[in-house]
């Protein structure tokens, strides 16, 4: 994979492990927000633009199942809907969650297949708890109901699930509609450097995993049928799934933030399960716990590459922590937006702003350098006219068409 140098302050900044911070839970201190532009330095013919402003932390968008609107989520709890014209408050719950570390806070939202009767949205937040101790606050699945104002009744929030978190990081939390009123939501390792519990390869936790329910009539359920191990595990051997999505054919694109060294994109059934190999490897190596670095603390290619081990499914795509690159986000399945985009698997790096599009090519999955964007990116979107939105860490959302 080509790589591009992007911010060089980002590497005095970070001492980053793929989680933005230290793992150390008891004196993590918050990095510096980098100011994005709207420049988009590239081969493609996109252009850049600036969509909307005011966040906190922008980092998903929905569409309205009958309505022409998206919803946007921010970190802090906000959601509110965008119709190209004005800006309407779904929720503010901030009351609700936390915001003590960077990678807490509303993390998913999924509405329910049957919205246009039920009225019901699914949540995925990282629960109130005290900043000034350990960790006291976990991963809730919960559903709402929007009124007939258009506004989230809050005496409505029932929770569906609680899921032990450990330390404040690594929490994953995305959810995503498959159909059938199934879904998919993902879960990080539980924090700490180096999965310190070995939770990822603990099929009697929902650590390190995507799990699959059902959600009908206000319930959860489980699809799976498994009786020595938790019974809503699709996938496992994760770090930190923090985005996954469904092409054309219904298979599962999973991006897993690495920590030490290297970045990886899975391709997976959503009818089988598959083993990731975290945390005895990292993309396809044997993991290193002090990095796969040389006496200068620069990632390299070690040796021992690839580590074979036929319990676990392979990525098909990995980068290396170079070039300013530090954290994997994902990302789209192609089969809308700019022509030139399609038919790939759209990704970027949270630190180095450098996005790629992945494609088979007879019989060879090969990435492609589409350009890097001068900003932080912690997620991407799709606009009202399929535009590419990409959500930044300074609050912005800017938009690729």
């Amino acid at each position: 994979m080509k790589i591009f140098p992007f911010f060089s302050v980002l590497l005095l900044t970070f001492g980053l492990s793929g989680c933005i911070l230290s793992d150390k839970e008891d004196s993590f201190i918050w990095p510096e927000i980098l100011e994005s532009e709207c420049i988009f330095e590239n081969n493609q013919d996109l252009n850049c633009s600036s969509y909307l402003d005011g966040f906190d932390v922008p980092h998903m968008s929905a569409s309205h199942p009958d309505k022409d609107e998206i919803w946007i989520i921010d970190l802090n709890g906000l959601i509110q809907s965008w119709d190209g014209y004005s800006l309407f408050t779904i929720s503010n719950l901030s009351f609700l969650i936390s915001n003590c570390h960077i990678e807490q806070g509303l993390l998913g939202f999924a509405f329910d297949e049957n919205f246009n009767s039920s009225n019901q949205v699914l949540l995925s937040y990282i629960e109130k708890g005290p900043c000034d101790e350990e960790n006291e606050a976990n991963l809730i699945l919960a559903s709402a109901k929007i009124g007939n104002s258009g506004i989230l009744n809050i005496s409505s929030i029932k929770i569906l699930r609680e899921i032990y978190q450990p330390y404040r990081n690594h929490n994953g939390g995305y959810l995503q509609s498959i159909g059938g009123n199934q879904y998919l939501w993902g879960i990080g390792d539980g924090g700490g450097s180096n999965d310190p519990d070995s939770n990822a390869q603990d099929n009697s936790t929902p650590l390190g995993t995507i799990q699959l329910f059902s959600f009908i009539n206000n319930e959860i359920y489980s699809v799976l049928e498994k009786t020595n191990s938790d019974p809503y595990i699709l996938h496992n051997g994760l770090r930190n799934p923090w985005r996954f999505d469904l092409d054309i054919n219904n298979r599962l694109w999973v991006t897993d933030v690495g920590q030490s060294c290297w970045e990886e994109i899975n391709l997976l059934s959503i009818n089988k399960s598959a083993n990731l190999g975290w945390s005895e490897r990292e993309g396809l190596h044997k993991f290193h716990s002090n990095g796969y670095t040389n006496e200068n603390g620069t990632c390299y290619d070690d040796d021992d590459a690839p580590l074979v081990n036929d319990d676990f499914t392979d990525p098909v795509a990995t980068y290396l922590h170079e070039g300013g690159n530090c954290s994997i986000t994902g990302g789209f399945w192609m089969d809308w937006g700019p022509k030139s985009l399609q038919d790939g698997y759209l990704y970027g790096d949270f630190c180095s702003g450098s996005i790629w599009i992945l494609r088979e090519i007879e019989g060879t999955w090969t990435d492609e350098y589409i350009g890097s964007f001068k900003g932080m990116i912690v997620g991407f979107g799709r606009g009202l006219s399929d535009d590419i939105l990409i959500f930044t860490w300074d609050g912005i959302i800017y938009s690729l068409d």
